[in-house]
């Protein structure tokens, strides 16, 4: 029954621990990144991360209750930082096709960021083993991105930069376009094909992928050929 409850909050970090004054937050959360990255997740330990905080178990307990919640937080903390990056993705009056780009530059630097791709790789070799870890991996990650995507994908929709269609499935399908294949040879260790020059390809051909397929009609006739 244990079991159960913790796997229940492990996509829940405190919201007190993330609105803490930082220093002492940010503090826990490198010595945790670093406990959770050099020993693995089911490794890892509360008293290995007071040690390396230079706290007391006291003292990491009233930010997070278990090593769970510190899991996911250290995953939503690494979200938060590349924050001002997807921000200036949204922003910005320029035509949808260079605000795009932005967007899933920000993106691809992000998904093949070290932090991240480590991140990654310690949740799939764990996962199995550890009830709620992917869980709590992708609620405080990836799903909080796509949800943020799908939002900037409607407001594009309603303002008639993009055609009306399902902002979900518009936001997945302009992820996978953008990424290709980048992150799973991140993932393997390839640096082939990892180049700035080879990435910045891979990722304007999958903005001019997305906009053929979203751009508004009244655009796509103007565009065609005349008689």
């Amino acid at each position: 029954m244990r079991a159960v409850t913790e796997t229940r909050r492990v996509d829940q970090p405190q919201a007190t621990a993330l609105e803490a004054p930082g220093d002492k937050v940010q503090q826990i959360l490198a010595a945790a990144r670093l406990i959770f990255m050099r020993n693995g997740y089911a490794a890892a330990s509360m008293d290995a991360v007071a040690s390396e905080a230079l706290v007391s178990k006291a003292t990491l307990y009233v930010y997070f209750k278990n090593k769970q919640e510190l899991f996911a937080a250290v995953i939503l903390e690494e979200r938060v930082r590349y924050a001002p990056s997807f921000l200036a993705g949204e922003q910005g009056r320029e035509p949808m096709p260079a605000k795009l780009l932005r967007f899933a530059r920000a993106l691809v630097s992000f998904l093949l960021s070290a932090e991240i791709v480590a991140s990654c790789r310690l949740v799939i070799a764990e996962a199995e083993r550890v009830p709620g870890l992917g869980q709590a991996f992708y609620g405080n990650g990836p799903a909080r991105l796509l949800q943020r995507l799908e939002q900037f994908m409607a407001r594009a929709m309603a303002a008639g930069q993009l055609r009306r269609a399902d902002a979900r499935i518009a936001a997945e399908q302009f992820i996978d376009l953008v990424r290709g294949d980048l992150q799973l040879r991140a993932l393997l260790g390839l640096s082939e094909g990892l180049e700035a020059r080879a990435r910045d390809q891979v990722i304007r051909r999958g903005v001019e992928s997305f906009y053929r397929a979203y751009q508004p009609a009244t655009r796509r006739a103007i565009r065609k050929p005349s008689a």
